[in-house]
């Protein structure tokens, strides 16, 4: 008779132990399905089971997957409500390596039989910035294109007439300065006997940038895998440059606060600031994110920084003069 009573409560405690499974659950989802390469994204996980069960809340480690890993997990948020223990918890991740990432079940509540609640399948689009994709819609292939190069606009003779009372303000103003600066160094100068001084002369930031970057394009770092050194190289001789020519503290800058200091400058030129958001971001990919860019992606970025200087250079007040 014990006997029998010994079996019907294991087989009690066993129904009372899938029941409670049953009402247990698991939740999990992405804040997006898509980042850019480097970027990161919040991975969310709720999980509920009966107060007083057995289950066991497993916490992730340092990755989701080999491509996926976590970067900051947030500290667990609990609470009762109606006889259930609920659990949330937020993770940031990131992955560097583009593609479709598969996200398998992850095992968040554990039994004490060995089973579990798991999260849902998941996956994590991660895409490369610097390269066009088209999907074909019959058949759902993937191309891939070379980002394309910078046209430029047509002149457009309609739209400089519009300025042209502030070009000649602007000329005869100039005009007056030239003047007055010839009149004083020529006249009141020699009057009181003072010779006035001759300024030193410092070579033109745009001078100074174009040969820097013509000797690092024919250098070619990148041909011996010193890609970090290369583009280094690139964006110093880009900072001197716009630190000097726009005065704006660009060496200790951010790419998005050397931007954000350039906004007024390229408000009406988003070819010029894309430009320069196309060199620094493919920069600090390569620099940060260990990104090994294509050799032509190299030569490029040379070309690019030389052809954003020459657009911006300022124009010598004695070429103007004589024009």
């Amino acid at each position: 008779m014990n006997c029998i009573k010994n079996i019907l409560s294991v087989v009690l405690l066993l129904a009372m132990s899938v029941v409670a499974m049953a009402q247990s659950r698991v939740e999990a989802q992405l804040d997006s399905m898509t980042i850019v390469i480097g970027g990161q994204v919040g991975f969310n996980v709720q999980a509920q089971y009966p107060e007083g069960s057995s289950a066991v809340y497993k916490q992730l480690a340092d990755s989701l997957t080999k491509d996926v890993e976590i970067v900051k997990a947030f500290p667990i948020d609990t609470a009762v409500v109606n006889g259930y223990v609920r659990l949330q918890q937020r993770y940031i991740v990131t992955s560097f390596d583009s593609g479709l990432h598969y996200i398998p079940q992850i095992a968040i509540l554990e039994y004490p039989d060995g089973s579990s609640d798991k999260t849902p399948d998941m996956a994590l689009n991660v895409v490369n910035p610097f390269q066009n994709i088209v999907v074909d819609q019959q058949t759902q292939s993937v191309q891939i294109f070379d980002v394309k190069d910078v046209k430029d606009s047509p002149f457009i003779l309609a739209e400089l007439l519009q300025y042209l009372p502030w070009i000649i303000i602007g000329i005869v103003v100039l005009a007056a300065v030239v003047a007055g600066i010839y009149y004083y160094r020529k006249y009141l100068a020699r009057k009181s006997g003072k010779e006035p001084v001759k300024p030193k002369y410092v070579e033109p930031c745009d001078v100074v940038a174009l040969r820097d970057l013509n000797r690092i394009k024919e250098e070619k770092l990148w041909q011996k895998n010193m890609f970090k050194e290369h583009y280094s190289a690139i964006t110093d001789a880009l900072r001197r440059y716009i630190s000097d020519r726009y005065n704006v503290n660009a060496m200790e800058s951010t790419t998005d606060e050397t931007l954000d200091s350039l906004a007024d400058e390229f408000s009406g030129d988003t070819q010029k600031r894309d430009l320069l958001r196309s060199i620094l971001e493919q920069a600090d990919f390569v620099k940060f994110a260990k990104y090994e860019p294509l050799p032509d992606e190299n030569d490029m970025a040379v070309k690019h920084a030389i052809e954003f200087v020459e657009a911006t250079r300022q124009v010598k007040q004695e070429d103007s003069t004589n024009k």
